[in-house]
């Protein structure tokens, strides 16, 4: 009996450590695959930029937008993890950031009037939020070795 009551408490010891390992991964891959469908939204709008038609380049920028605004709804559950250390909080609010701008700054709105901006603005633009996506990963991928997370 005292074995059993050993094993018990052992396991349920272990327990909150796992299920918290197991929150904290779903978490950051969740934010990480919303990352890449913002990478790979940025690089379609790379494409042909010099060439692209106004109709093109909206199409374009509203695809970003929306891949910008999905990731930037998945960094609150891993905002919410607890111990992520001060290095991580700080990449993720640097990333929060880039995210919020590239919602503003790649909104054509309603007319054309903006596009040939957005058009002109982007390679500076994308490469500023394509480098707080890298800091915010580096970071990520740190922690998660750390927290023995796969």
């Amino acid at each position: 009996m005292v074995r059993w009551l050993l094993l018990w408490t052992a396991l349920a010891a272990q327990a909150p450590d796992s299920a918290a390992r197991a929150r904290s991964a779903v978490a950051l891959r969740t934010l990480n695959d919303s990352l890449s469908a913002v990478a790979a939204a940025a690089a379609q709008f790379r494409a042909d930029l010099v060439n692209a038609s106004s109709d093109l380049v909206i199409s374009r920028a509203a695809r970003l937008t929306q891949r910008c605004a999905g990731a930037l709804a998945g960094t609150a559950p891993v905002d919410s993890l607890p111990d992520t250390g001060t290095r991580l909080r700080r990449d993720l609010a640097g990333l929060r950031a880039a995210l919020v701008r590239c919602t503003q700054d790649f909104a054509p709105g309603p007319s054309y009037q903006r596009v040939d901006s957005v058009k002109a603005w982007a390679p500076y633009r994308l490469s500023r939020l394509d480098e707080a996506v890298q800091r915010y990963r580096l970071t990520a991928r740190v922690f998660m070795h750390r927290a023995g997370i796969k």
